[in-house]
Protein backbone atom coordinates (compact mmCIF):
# COMPACT_ATOMS: atom_id res chain seq x y z
CA UNK A 1 0.00 0.00 0.00
CA UNK A 2 1.16 3.32 -0.75
CA UNK A 3 1.21 6.09 2.75
CA UNK A 4 -0.46 8.95 1.13
CA UNK A 5 -0.39 11.21 4.06
CA UNK A 6 0.80 11.24 7.71
CA UNK A 7 -0.85 12.90 11.06
CA UNK A 8 0.99 13.54 14.31
CA UNK A 9 0.07 14.30 17.73
CA UNK A 10 1.86 14.78 20.45
CA UNK A 11 4.33 12.74 18.95
CA UNK A 12 7.55 13.34 20.55
CA UNK A 13 8.66 16.74 19.54
CA UNK A 14 5.68 17.44 17.01
CA UNK A 15 2.85 18.99 19.01
CA UNK A 16 0.82 18.32 15.77
CA UNK A 17 2.38 16.97 12.17
CA UNK A 18 -0.22 16.73 8.76
CA UNK A 19 1.87 16.18 6.20
CA UNK A 20 1.32 14.75 2.61
CA UNK A 21 3.65 11.66 1.66
CA UNK A 22 5.15 11.38 -2.28
CA UNK A 23 3.97 7.79 -3.51
CA UNK A 24 8.15 8.17 -4.83
CA UNK A 25 10.44 9.36 -2.84
CA UNK A 26 10.09 11.69 0.65
CA UNK A 27 12.91 13.57 1.86
CA UNK A 28 13.68 15.59 5.51
CA UNK A 29 16.12 16.86 5.72
CA UNK A 30 17.69 19.09 8.58
CA UNK A 31 20.17 19.47 11.33
CA UNK A 32 20.77 16.94 13.98
CA UNK A 33 18.23 16.71 16.92
CA UNK A 34 15.84 18.73 14.85
CA UNK A 35 13.08 15.72 15.10
CA UNK A 36 13.78 14.34 11.09
CA UNK A 37 14.03 10.43 12.45
CA UNK A 38 11.03 10.94 14.81
CA UNK A 39 8.72 11.09 11.36
CA UNK A 40 10.41 7.41 10.05
CA UNK A 41 10.22 6.23 14.05
CA UNK A 42 6.47 6.96 13.94
CA UNK A 43 5.72 5.17 10.89
CA UNK A 44 7.54 2.50 11.65
CA UNK A 45 5.26 2.33 14.99
CA UNK A 46 2.43 2.92 13.22
CA UNK A 47 3.59 -0.28 11.35
CA UNK A 48 5.05 -2.63 14.00
CA UNK A 49 3.77 -0.74 17.35
CA UNK A 50 7.85 -0.14 18.17
CA UNK A 51 10.23 2.06 18.07
CA UNK A 52 13.52 1.40 16.61
CA UNK A 53 15.09 4.15 18.66
CA UNK A 54 14.15 2.62 22.62
CA UNK A 55 12.19 -0.10 24.02
CA UNK A 56 9.86 2.04 26.44
CA UNK A 57 7.37 3.82 24.15
CA UNK A 58 5.86 5.97 26.27
CA UNK A 59 8.88 7.96 25.21
CA UNK A 60 7.28 8.69 22.42
CA UNK A 61 4.67 10.94 24.36
CA UNK A 62 5.34 14.47 24.90
CA UNK A 63 6.40 15.04 28.76
CA UNK A 64 3.64 16.91 29.11
CA UNK A 65 0.97 15.08 27.61
CA UNK A 66 -0.45 12.13 28.50
CA UNK A 67 -0.88 10.20 24.77
CA UNK A 68 0.42 10.41 21.59
CA UNK A 69 -1.39 9.56 18.51
CA UNK A 70 -0.17 8.54 14.79
CA UNK A 71 -2.33 8.33 11.58
CA UNK A 72 -0.97 6.63 8.37
CA UNK A 73 -3.78 7.80 5.34
CA UNK A 74 -3.05 5.34 2.47
CA UNK A 75 -3.77 6.24 -0.98
CA UNK A 76 -6.81 3.97 -1.36
CA UNK A 77 -8.27 5.64 1.25
CA UNK A 78 -7.60 3.46 4.20
CA UNK A 79 -6.43 4.48 7.65
CA UNK A 80 -3.70 2.87 10.43
CA UNK A 81 -4.11 4.82 13.65
CA UNK A 82 -2.47 4.01 16.74
CA UNK A 83 -3.09 5.53 20.14
CA UNK A 84 -0.52 5.44 22.77
CA UNK A 85 -1.15 6.33 26.52
CA UNK A 86 1.41 6.72 29.19
CA UNK A 87 2.24 2.99 30.97
CA UNK A 88 -0.41 1.13 28.35
CA UNK A 89 -0.30 -1.14 25.55
CA UNK A 90 -0.95 0.77 21.78
CA UNK A 91 -4.17 0.66 20.39
CA UNK A 92 -5.25 -0.05 16.77
CA UNK A 93 -7.35 1.38 15.07
CA UNK A 94 -7.61 0.89 11.24
CA UNK A 95 -9.62 2.17 8.36
CA UNK A 96 -11.40 4.73 10.71
CA UNK A 97 -13.56 2.05 13.12
CA UNK A 98 -11.94 -1.47 12.61
CA UNK A 99 -10.43 -2.33 15.76
CA UNK A 100 -7.21 -5.09 16.62
CA UNK A 101 -5.03 -5.76 19.61
CA UNK A 102 -2.48 -7.79 16.83
CA UNK A 103 0.36 -6.12 15.76
CA UNK A 104 1.41 -9.38 14.11
CA UNK A 105 -1.73 -9.37 11.57
CA UNK A 106 -0.43 -5.31 10.76
CA UNK A 107 2.72 -6.41 10.14
CA UNK A 108 1.79 -9.32 7.88
CA UNK A 109 -0.09 -6.85 5.74
CA UNK A 110 1.52 -3.78 5.82
CA UNK A 111 5.59 -4.85 5.57
CA UNK A 112 8.20 -2.25 5.64
CA UNK A 113 12.28 -2.86 5.10
CA UNK A 114 13.97 -0.11 7.78
CA UNK A 115 17.54 1.15 7.64
CA UNK A 116 18.53 3.34 10.49
CA UNK A 117 22.27 3.34 11.59
CA UNK A 118 22.70 0.49 13.55
CA UNK A 119 21.68 -1.65 10.36
CA UNK A 120 23.85 0.66 7.84
CA UNK A 121 27.14 -1.29 8.71
CA UNK A 122 25.97 -5.43 8.37
CA UNK A 123 30.30 -6.08 7.83
CA UNK A 124 30.90 -4.98 11.61
CA UNK A 125 26.92 -5.80 13.25
CA UNK A 126 26.53 -7.92 16.01
CA UNK A 127 25.31 -11.38 15.27
CA UNK A 128 22.12 -10.09 16.63
CA UNK A 129 21.49 -7.40 14.24
CA UNK A 130 22.45 -10.12 11.53
CA UNK A 131 20.39 -12.91 12.56
CA UNK A 132 16.85 -10.20 12.59
CA UNK A 133 17.63 -9.30 9.21
CA UNK A 134 17.11 -12.97 8.54
CA UNK A 135 14.22 -13.53 10.57
CA UNK A 136 12.08 -10.59 8.65
CA UNK A 137 12.63 -12.35 6.04
CA UNK A 138 11.47 -15.66 7.06
CA UNK A 139 8.61 -13.97 8.77
CA UNK A 140 7.16 -13.33 5.43
CA UNK A 141 8.73 -15.90 3.28
CA UNK A 142 8.86 -19.30 5.10
CA UNK A 143 5.93 -18.38 7.18
CA UNK A 144 5.75 -22.27 8.39
CA UNK A 145 9.38 -22.88 8.97
CA UNK A 146 9.24 -19.53 11.15
CA UNK A 147 7.51 -21.45 13.90
CA UNK A 148 10.74 -23.37 13.76
CA UNK A 149 12.39 -20.31 15.27
CA UNK A 150 10.04 -19.62 18.63
CA UNK A 151 10.49 -23.29 19.07
CA UNK A 152 14.06 -22.44 18.97
CA UNK A 153 13.28 -19.72 21.54
CA UNK A 154 11.23 -21.80 23.16
CA UNK A 155 13.91 -24.54 24.00
CA UNK A 156 16.69 -21.92 25.02
CA UNK A 157 14.31 -20.40 27.48
CA UNK A 158 13.58 -23.76 29.20
CA UNK A 159 17.01 -25.24 29.05
CA UNK A 160 18.15 -21.57 30.82
CA UNK A 161 15.40 -22.11 33.37
CA UNK A 162 16.71 -25.35 34.28
CA UNK A 163 20.17 -23.88 34.15
CA UNK A 164 19.10 -21.19 36.77
CA UNK A 165 17.23 -23.84 39.08
CA UNK A 166 19.96 -26.52 38.89
CA UNK A 167 17.39 -28.82 37.54
CA UNK A 168 20.21 -30.72 35.44
CA UNK A 169 17.77 -33.84 35.24
CA UNK A 170 15.83 -31.59 32.82
CA UNK A 171 18.66 -30.56 31.35
CA UNK A 172 18.62 -33.57 29.32
CA UNK A 173 15.47 -33.33 27.32
CA UNK A 174 15.80 -30.05 26.25
CA UNK A 175 19.27 -31.15 24.65
CA UNK A 176 17.38 -33.65 22.82
CA UNK A 177 14.95 -31.57 21.10
CA UNK A 178 17.46 -28.34 20.35
CA UNK A 179 20.11 -31.38 18.74
CA UNK A 180 16.50 -32.71 16.73
CA UNK A 181 16.12 -28.57 15.68
CA UNK A 182 18.95 -27.36 15.12
CA UNK A 183 19.55 -29.18 11.59
CA UNK A 184 15.87 -28.42 10.44
CA UNK A 185 17.03 -24.25 11.55
CA UNK A 186 20.44 -24.67 9.72
CA UNK A 187 18.96 -26.14 6.36
CA UNK A 188 16.46 -23.42 6.79
CA UNK A 189 18.95 -20.22 6.82
CA UNK A 190 21.53 -21.90 4.66
CA UNK A 191 18.73 -22.05 1.87
CA UNK A 192 18.13 -18.29 2.51
CA UNK A 193 21.41 -17.35 2.97
CA UNK A 194 21.97 -19.01 -0.80
CA UNK A 195 18.65 -16.94 -2.08
CA UNK A 196 20.33 -13.69 -0.39
CA UNK A 197 23.58 -14.83 -2.98
CA UNK A 198 21.85 -15.57 -5.97
CA UNK A 199 20.34 -12.04 -5.94
CA UNK A 200 23.93 -11.09 -5.46
CA UNK A 201 24.97 -12.52 -8.49
CA UNK A 202 21.78 -11.84 -10.74
CA UNK A 203 19.52 -9.19 -9.89
CA UNK A 204 19.11 -5.59 -11.44
CA UNK A 205 19.71 -4.05 -7.70
CA UNK A 206 23.04 -4.93 -8.13
CA UNK A 207 24.37 -4.49 -11.75
CA UNK A 208 23.31 -0.54 -10.95
CA UNK A 209 25.77 -0.57 -8.31
CA UNK A 210 28.36 -1.98 -10.07
CA UNK A 211 28.23 0.52 -12.82
CA UNK A 212 30.76 2.52 -9.87
CA UNK A 213 31.25 -0.67 -7.58
CA UNK A 214 32.86 -3.34 -9.59
CA UNK A 215 33.59 -4.88 -6.20
CA UNK A 216 29.90 -5.45 -5.61
CA UNK A 217 30.18 -8.72 -8.16
CA UNK A 218 32.77 -10.49 -5.60
CA UNK A 219 30.02 -10.48 -2.30
CA UNK A 220 29.17 -13.04 -1.08
CA UNK A 221 27.91 -14.46 2.26
CA UNK A 222 28.09 -17.74 4.45
CA UNK A 223 26.06 -18.58 7.06
CA UNK A 224 27.17 -19.12 10.60
CA UNK A 225 25.24 -21.99 12.27
CA UNK A 226 25.78 -20.22 15.85
CA UNK A 227 28.01 -22.59 16.78
CA UNK A 228 31.70 -24.60 15.25
CA UNK A 229 30.49 -26.62 12.80
CA UNK A 230 33.83 -28.86 12.74
CA UNK A 231 32.27 -30.96 15.15
CA UNK A 232 28.72 -32.26 16.37
CA UNK A 233 26.27 -30.24 17.96
CA UNK A 234 25.54 -32.50 20.33
CA UNK A 235 29.23 -32.41 21.60
CA UNK A 236 29.32 -28.77 21.71
CA UNK A 237 26.53 -29.07 24.02
CA UNK A 238 28.42 -31.60 25.92
CA UNK A 239 31.72 -29.64 25.90
CA UNK A 240 30.04 -26.47 27.41
CA UNK A 241 28.18 -28.15 29.68
CA UNK A 242 30.15 -26.25 32.66
CA UNK A 243 30.31 -23.22 31.61
CA UNK A 244 26.67 -22.90 30.66
CA UNK A 245 25.95 -24.01 34.39
CA UNK A 246 28.13 -21.34 35.34
CA UNK A 247 26.40 -18.50 33.03
CA UNK A 248 22.79 -20.15 33.42
CA UNK A 249 22.52 -19.97 29.56
CA UNK A 250 23.17 -21.69 26.32
CA UNK A 251 26.14 -20.56 25.07
CA UNK A 252 26.25 -22.05 21.67
CA UNK A 253 23.40 -22.94 19.18
CA UNK A 254 21.28 -22.12 16.07
CA UNK A 255 19.77 -19.03 18.58
CA UNK A 256 23.04 -17.39 18.12
CA UNK A 257 22.85 -18.10 14.07
CA UNK A 258 24.15 -15.53 12.24
CA UNK A 259 25.74 -14.73 9.18
CA UNK A 260 29.47 -13.15 7.60
CA UNK A 261 30.04 -11.09 4.71
CA UNK A 262 32.74 -11.58 2.44
CA UNK A 263 34.52 -10.35 -0.64
CA UNK A 264 35.90 -13.63 -2.54
CA UNK A 265 37.44 -15.34 0.76
CA UNK A 266 37.93 -11.55 2.45
CA UNK A 267 35.97 -10.13 5.41
CA UNK A 268 34.61 -7.15 3.86
CA UNK A 269 35.19 -5.26 6.96
CA UNK A 270 38.85 -5.86 6.50
CA UNK A 271 39.00 -4.01 2.78
CA UNK A 272 35.81 -2.26 2.18
CA UNK A 273 35.85 1.70 3.33
CA UNK A 274 32.96 2.61 5.81
CA UNK A 275 30.98 4.47 2.45
CA UNK A 276 31.35 0.94 0.72
CA UNK A 277 30.07 -0.67 3.59
CA UNK A 278 26.91 1.19 4.13
CA UNK A 279 26.44 0.61 0.51
CA UNK A 280 26.16 -3.44 0.91
CA UNK A 281 23.61 -2.56 3.56
CA UNK A 282 21.61 -0.54 1.20
CA UNK A 283 21.74 -2.93 -1.24
CA UNK A 284 21.05 -5.93 1.58
CA UNK A 285 17.91 -4.36 2.34
CA UNK A 286 16.37 -3.70 -0.77
CA UNK A 287 17.51 -7.30 -1.58
CA UNK A 288 15.30 -8.05 1.55
CA UNK A 289 12.31 -6.17 -0.05
CA UNK A 290 13.00 -8.02 -3.07
CA UNK A 291 12.69 -10.99 -2.06
CA UNK A 292 9.45 -10.25 0.27
CA UNK A 293 7.85 -8.76 -2.86
CA UNK A 294 8.83 -11.90 -4.58
CA UNK A 295 6.97 -14.26 -2.33
CA UNK A 296 4.24 -12.21 -0.92
CA UNK A 297 3.03 -9.78 -3.57
CA UNK A 298 2.99 -7.35 -0.91
CA UNK A 299 5.09 -3.95 -1.41
CA UNK A 300 7.36 -2.86 1.39
CA UNK A 301 7.82 0.79 2.20
CA UNK A 302 11.27 1.51 2.79
CA UNK A 303 12.76 3.61 5.30
CA UNK A 304 16.15 4.94 5.51
CA UNK A 305 17.50 7.32 8.12
CA UNK A 306 20.53 9.52 7.94
CA UNK A 307 20.97 8.41 4.86
CA UNK A 308 23.45 11.09 3.20
CA UNK A 309 26.07 10.01 6.03
CA UNK A 310 28.84 8.34 4.18
CA UNK A 311 27.17 7.89 0.99
CA UNK A 312 29.23 9.73 -1.86
CA UNK A 313 26.67 11.91 -4.11
CA UNK A 314 27.34 9.16 -7.28
CA UNK A 315 26.46 6.02 -5.13
CA UNK A 316 23.32 8.43 -3.98
CA UNK A 317 22.31 9.12 -7.69
CA UNK A 318 22.65 5.28 -7.91
CA UNK A 319 20.33 4.56 -5.14
CA UNK A 320 17.80 7.16 -6.45
CA UNK A 321 18.12 5.29 -10.20
CA UNK A 322 16.82 2.30 -8.59
CA UNK A 323 14.55 3.23 -6.41
CA UNK A 324 12.87 5.85 -9.00
CA UNK A 325 13.31 3.04 -11.76
CA UNK A 326 11.07 0.40 -9.69
CA UNK A 327 8.56 2.98 -8.36
CA UNK A 328 9.94 1.98 -4.28
CA UNK A 329 8.05 4.25 -1.98
CA UNK A 330 11.15 5.59 0.25
CA UNK A 331 10.73 8.05 3.26
CA UNK A 332 14.34 8.90 4.31
CA UNK A 333 16.05 11.70 6.44
CA UNK A 334 19.53 13.67 5.78
CA UNK A 335 21.38 16.02 7.83
CA UNK A 336 21.98 17.70 3.87
CA UNK A 337 19.83 17.51 0.50
CA UNK A 338 22.45 18.43 -1.29
CA UNK A 339 22.55 14.83 -3.13
CA UNK A 340 18.62 14.68 -4.21
CA UNK A 341 18.18 18.48 -5.08
CA UNK A 342 18.79 18.04 -8.27
CA UNK A 343 16.07 15.56 -8.54
CA UNK A 344 12.85 16.59 -9.69
CA UNK A 345 11.46 13.41 -8.86
CA UNK A 346 12.19 13.70 -4.83
CA UNK A 347 9.77 15.86 -2.14
CA UNK A 348 12.12 17.91 -0.16
CA UNK A 349 10.31 18.98 3.45
CA UNK A 350 12.71 21.13 5.59
CA UNK A 351 12.33 19.85 9.46
CA UNK A 352 13.58 22.82 12.09
CA UNK A 353 13.68 22.69 15.89
CA UNK A 354 12.06 25.85 17.74
CA UNK A 355 12.09 25.42 21.40
CA UNK A 356 10.47 22.39 22.36
CA UNK A 357 8.67 21.90 19.08
CA UNK A 358 9.54 20.42 15.80
CA UNK A 359 8.05 21.59 12.46
CA UNK A 360 8.21 20.74 8.80
CA UNK A 361 8.49 23.75 5.95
Amino acid sequence: MIIKEIKLDSFRSYEFLEIPINKGITLFYGDNGSGKSSIIESIYFSLTGKSFRTNDTNQLIQNTKNQAQSLLVFEDGKTIKITKKKDNKAHILQNRGEKTDNFTKLVKKHPNCLIENKEFFFTTANPEQKRNFLNKILFYVEQPNAILLNEVKKIILQRAGCLKNNDFNQIKYWDEQLIDIEPKVTKLNESLCEKINNYLKNSSLTTVFEEKNPWIKDLNIKYDPGYDKSFNFSDILAKNFDKDRIMKRTSEGPHKRSFNIFLKNTSASEVLSRGQQKIISIIFHLIQREIIIEHTNLTPILLMDDISSELDKENANLMLKYLINNSVQTIMTSISFSHFIEHNEVFLFHVEHNGEHSNVK
